[in-house]
């Protein structure tokens, strides 16, 4: 595999935030997954290491928990490190573990949620909706990404918290960050585009709801149908192939 290449400039969406990650990890997951760094790209540690001014020490510890979350492969011809490939199947297994994370996380806030959770839940849902028309915009992606924060941290599951900072931000390298992945347009300047967006913030609402009134069951079932549509890559291309029709 060659060196990093670095990818074309392009206007950069939302960061999502990952406080509850230690600061050297968390410049390190930022670097890692940038633009900086492509699919398959080897990591030096030593680059690493200067790019970010820390001892080599911090960085391999980081890479290596970056390892056993799953979110690097060892280099077994090189003896390195490299970013995922994102094949189908690994794009797949993304969204099986976010899947998991948030079914879980929906269940769990059923029973955990304060009444601030239940008021934060809904005025993301009023600004999405105020945001829809400039959607997929860097703010309506913040917006989006913190109604499913907000649930995961009123499930009260320490793990779950810890685990979606990372998850997130791996998620939001794969289908925000990298080429031709960022759809160019605004939904009121395409019907189809603001069906689907209007169709999140229905959902978002279906999902809030449920969680105020503690239905566990039908809560996972509307999560579940949620994530589907989301993770729809084809769902995505049809979207990417009407805006580009003159």
């Amino acid at each position: 595999m060659l060196q990093s290449a670095v990818m074309p400039k392009r206007r950069r969406v939302f960061e999502p935030k990952i406080d509850r990650t230690p600061p050297n990890l968390q410049k390190l997951v930022r670097l890692v997954f940038s633009e900086d760094y492509l699919p398959g790209d080897r990591l030096i540690e030593r680059d690493l290491a200067a790019k970010l001014s820390l001892s080599r020490i911090p960085v391999r510890e980081g890479l290596q928990k970056l390892v056993s979350k799953g979110m690097l492969l060892k280099d077994d011809v090189n003896r390195g490190l490299r970013l995922r490939d994102y094949s189908t199947a690994e794009v797949t297994h993304l969204h099986e573990y976010r899947e998991a994370v948030e079914l879980a996380a929906a269940r769990a806030a059923c029973h955990n949620r304060s009444s601030a959770d239940l008021v934060q839940l809904d005025l993301i849902c009023d600004e999405m909706e105020k945001e829809a028309p400039d959607a997929p915009s860097a703010r309506w992606l913040e917006l989006d990404w913190r109604f499913h924060q907000t649930i995961v941290e009123a499930s009260g599951n320490e793990r779950f918290i810890n685990d979606f900072d990372l998850l997130m931000l791996e998620c939001n390298y794969v289908f925000y960050r990298l080429p031709g992945a960022r759809i160019p347009a605004a939904s009121r300047d395409n019907p189809l585009l603001a069906t689907l967006v209007h169709g999140v913030v229905d959902a978002h609402r279906q999902i809030g709801r449920l969680i105020a009134a503690r239905d566990t069951d039908t809560v996972v079932e509307a999560m579940r149908l949620h994530l589907a549509g989301l993770s729809n890559r084809v769902h995505r291309d049809v979207v990417k192939s009407q805006l580009g029709k003159p």
